[in-house]
């Protein structure tokens, strides 16, 4: 290419920054049409000296992605946010301190006693559309079909998926009994316990960034990272047992942990 633009996009960027102060929003946008102007003038001079050496059907693909992201507004649906990895999603998560997080959904299901059974990655679809294919990964998991799932009130819109009842928490009917009351409770308090489990998934395994390709890369980072938490929560219950049986032999010798008589005898 005949001209990079490498020390006018400096000045460009220079520009652009602090835009929501009231005497920096017009040079703003005057650097944001700026940039785009240089971004279309080198994919058109890419495309003539690609086509003048019978490159152009090579890459055909990128030129295509360029001209989609030089074309497409701030209102349109299927947008590209990242050259590298298109198939990345804009996700709304309502939340005041984190309003978008970009890549994809991820639906977990746990069993009562806190193991993953089941991990399933998808694109930006609604949280009650998920259920079908994640008791489907759990059911080719376990061998068997759970007939209750507990869900959140982000899975409102279904009641049942095939024979497994979804239960979302909700205002107890007013002929419900003390008993079915604290046994609904103790059920979404249990289903509470998988926040966390998010949490240690995305900064402990590696599910809050994803460096595989593509969506494939997506459904087996997901993968990974549930296997991961299951091998680990394993571990540690295995040391603890090893810890266990090394004590029950000590005590069988007749010391502790430190050498010592585990009942020495107290002093009158």
């Amino acid at each position: 290419q005949r001209q990079s633009y490498k020390r006018t996009l400096k000045k460009v960027h220079r520009d652009q920054r602090f835009r929501n102060h009231p005497k920096n929003g017009k040079k703003a946008h005057k650097a944001d049409r700026r940039l785009k102007t240089i971004a279309g003038r080198l994919v058109r001079e890419l495309e003539r000296n690609l086509a003048s050496k019978n490159l152009l059907n090579t890459y055909k693909e990128k030129i295509e992605l360029f001209k989609k992201v030089l074309a497409q507004k701030k209102c349109d649906k299927d947008k590209v946010y990242s050259l590298h990895e298109p198939e990345v999603k804009c996700i709304g998560k309502g939340k005041e301190h984190k309003k978008y997080e970009f890549g994809n959904k991820v639906s977990i299901a746990r069993s009562y006693n806190g193991i993953i059974v089941g991990a399933v990655a998808f694109r930006d679809e609604y949280d009650g559309h998920t259920i079908d294919d994640t008791l489907d990964h759990v059911e080719q998991m376990l061998g068997f079909r759970p007939s209750q799932a507990a869900c959140d009130r982000g899975y409102r819109g279904q009641k049942e998926s095939g024979t497994t009842k979804i239960v979302i928490p909700d205002v107890p009917k007013k002929n419900a009994t003390y008993y079915q009351k604290k046994k609904a409770h103790k059920l979404f308090c249990k289903r509470a316990g998988i926040e966390p489990i998010n949490g240690h998934l995305k900064s402990d395994h590696r599910m809050g960034r994803n460096f595989y390709k593509g969506i494939f890369g997506d459904m087996l980072n997901a993968k990974l990272a549930a296997a991961a938490f299951n091998f680990k929560r394993v571990m540690r219950r295995f040391f603890v047992l090893l810890e266990w049986l090394y004590c029950c032999f000590l005590c069988r010798e007749g010391v502790n942990k430190n050498g010592e008589p585990p009942y020495p005898a107290l002093a009158k």
